[in-house]
């Protein structure tokens, strides 16, 4: 994992591909059957991986070119706003949410938007990148670490330009576990059953130390649950 992460930027789908399958070999429930929506579905790692397990999956993504390369993989996609999901109430099983939070201005909505969508009694799962960590400013890393701006502008006087499509406050927003987790609590029908760093799953207790977790959490993983007595929709959700 660590060669194909390094190798990330030039050739991201094996990375991406096992980062799915593994995460999926420690799933907290079992898939088969499940509709499950695939939130931020990218190319289509985590549908493909849920799908060869047994899930009905539907999968969304607001960039058409990962629409388009998820489509190649033979995998059905939306194009859509995660903060808009085109989805009914409660009518889903379970949501999986890889990578999403850092790249929208309102992870707020988006959560409110998962709590919408799932049947009482569902779950989801939500990663994202920590903003503090090594790869937290993406496409400006490790310079990131002087701050969104800051760093932009000492990256492109030593290195040039970045390029990609991650670029601060164009795709990609400082996220921190603190924010996150406050948000999570503030939407009514969620409950968080578990955090954890994503790719030290056995080490928990990091995200317990607040500012630790910023740096050595990486990648952090919720794991929530929809209460069965909720209502479909959450109070404040933005209108349409």
């Amino acid at each position: 994992m660590l060669r194909r992460f390094f190798s990330e930027r030039d050739d991201p789908e094996p990375f991406y591909d096992e980062l799915a399958r593994r995460a999926l070999d420690r799933f907290p429930v079992p898939v088969d059957g499940l509709r499950i929506a695939d939130v931020a579905c990218g190319t289509g790692q985590f549908t493909a991986a849920l799908e060869e397990r047994g899930a009905r999956c539907v999968a969304i993504d607001l960039d058409r070119a990962d629409i388009g390369a998820a489509a190649a993989r033979g995998l059905g996609a939306a194009w859509a706003d995660a903060r808009w999901l085109p989805l009914g109430d409660a009518s889903v099983d379970g949501v999986v949410c890889s990578n999403l939070l850092e790249h929208t201005p309102d992870p707020g909505s988006a959560l409110a938007e998962i709590a919408r969508v799932l049947k009482p009694g569902g779950w989801a799962w939500v990663s994202w990148t920590l903003w503090w960590s090594p790869w937290g400013g993406h496409a400006i890393a490790p310079f990131h670490l002087l701050g969104p701006r800051l760093g932009a502008s000492v990256r492109a006087r030593l290195l040039g330009p970045p390029t990609g499509k991650n670029l601060p406050f164009e795709r990609l927003w400082p996220t921190h576990a603190g924010s996150v987790l406050r948000l999570t609590g503030q939407v009514d029908e969620l409950v968080l059953t578990d955090c954890y760093p994503r790719y030290w799953p056995s080490q928990r207790w990091l995200m317990s130390v607040p500012l630790l977790r910023e740096v050595a959490g990486w990648n952090a993983v919720l794991l929530l649950n929809k209460t069965r007595h909720g209502r479909p929709g959450t109070p404040g959700r933005p209108e349409r």
